[in-house]
């Protein structure tokens, strides 16, 4: 596990939908973010697993948006390069809290809610049912990274 010494402004664990929008447009405002540099993203292990599981179908709709194979790898790479990865033993202490959790919507996000748990920052998703359940789990939606990484830009100048 990488040292959470050096402080970013805002710390995510970013789940697999949210890499997946970030991956499939040609032009992507939600990839410009999350390579900008300024958040400290982290998913666990089973991102990857997912990924993999899905790559075929991924690949077939951004063809569709007119995505090449290998700007798809491409961006695949320089996303994965800025996610800190963490091993389910990391967050095993929290799984059964967040299975409790993820049982109101999918159990799929057990991983991703345990993780958020083990950390104590929020997941970034537009889930429906994990934004549904915020209460429970703290939850940031595209929308206000958005919003946050304007507000960020604009103290800037």
């Amino acid at each position: 596990m990488e040292k959470r010494e050096e402080k970013a402004k805002i710390e995510f664990v970013v789940d697999t939908n949210i890499l997946i929008s970030a991956l499939i447009p040609k032009n992507s405002k939600l990839r410009d973010i999350l390579l900008s540099g300024d958040f400290r993203i982290y998913a666990p292990e089973y991102l990857l697993k997912e990924l993999n599981k899905y790559w075929s179908l991924i690949l077939e709709k951004a063809e569709k948006k007119g995505v090449s194979k290998s700007n798809i790898e491409l961006a695949k790479e320089e996303l994965l390069s800025k996610i800190i990865f963490e091993p389910d033993k990391f967050y095993r202490s929290r799984i059964e809290e967040a299975y409790t959790i993820c049982q109101k919507f999918d159990e799929k996000d057990t991983p991703f809610i345990a993780l958020s748990l083990m950390l104590e920052i929020p997941i970034l998703t537009n889930d429906h049912g994990i934004i549904e359940n915020a209460g429970t789990c703290r939850v940031i939606t595209i929308e206000e990274l958005f919003k946050q990484k304007i507000k960020n830009y604009d103290r800037k100048e």
